[in-house]
């Protein structure tokens, strides 16, 4: 489990997060929701240990990550941050790689390739990072955190992925595609998945827990048909729409024109 209790947050007089608690368990896909600013990629650098002054307050697995060695940590949870800073004209398959530099050296490149196939850039794998479009560059670096929480020397432990607006920049068949391997593995690999989200039609489709963030604070958390109501929609996000429940399927929000 990756929890948190009770998070309090500020930088000067303007408060970021306010009492925010959340669990997640392996086999589970979160996703954080809210308006811009309120306080979602925070909380993710939270979890993620990026914001050091919390990571005491933080446990993995019923300890804190300050108990964990960097490796050893790494080899329990991969982060993907909103924006990916990478200069380099790696080949696309070492980008992904870099995810593996602790794996046994004879399995890196198996690794490497199903990393590669599950995001569906095995085409791109000797292809310059550098001339690759916004989306291909999105899904080598979902390949690479993806290889680097797959690494045989983490399979006994629950492991968690953490991802800021990984599908921002994808079209709709890809975005599409992510979702349905993050699903998957959270099923099959004892993972728990977190993903920052704008898109509620997504979360509404893949996701099953959410936490729905307001000005810092949780308005809403727990299943994700719980949280994704008419009234909770537009008391947080200040704009009517419409909720349209579907016989056996996921309910479907559109904005509306009242």
């Amino acid at each position: 489990m990756l929890e948190i209790e009770s998070i309090d947050y500020a930088i000067g007089d303007k408060t970021i997060l306010s009492h925010v608690g959340l669990q997640v368990k392996a086999g589970e896909l979160w996703v954080i929701l809210g308006p811009n600013g309120a306080g979602k990629s925070t909380l993710l650098n939270v979890l993620s240990g990026e914001l050091s002054a919390f990571q005491s307050q933080v446990c993995l697995n019923q300890q804190p990550l300050t108990s964990y060695t960097p490796i050893q940590l790494a080899r329990l949870r991969a982060v993907m941050p909103q924006s990916v800073g990478l200069e380099f004209g790696f080949w696309v398959k070492e980008v992904v790689a870099l995810g593996l530099l602790d794996a046994p050296r004879d399995q890196i490149e198996n690794l490497v390739k199903q990393a590669l196939a599950l995001f569906d850039v095995s085409h791109l794998a000797q292809r310059n990072y550098l001339t690759l479009s916004g989306g291909e560059k999105q899904r080598t670096h979902l390949a690479r955190v993806m290889a680097q929480i797959l690494s045989p020397l983490t399979t006994a432990s629950a492991r968690f992925l953490l991802l800021d607006e990984c599908t921002s920049n994808l079209d709709l068949a890809h975005q599409q595609q992510v979702f349905k391997v993050l699903k998957q593995c959270a099923r099959e690999q004892n993972m728990g998945v977190v993903a920052v989200l704008h898109d509620l039609n997504l979360a509404s489709q893949f996701a099953d827990q959410a936490l729905l963030l307001h000005e810092g604070a949780v308005y809403a958390s727990g299943r994700v048909e719980t949280v994704l109501t008419q009234a909770n929609i537009e008391a947080v996000y200040q704009t009517p729409v419409e909720v349209i429940e579907r016989p056996n399927a996921w309910r479907i929000i559109v904005p509306s024109s009242r």
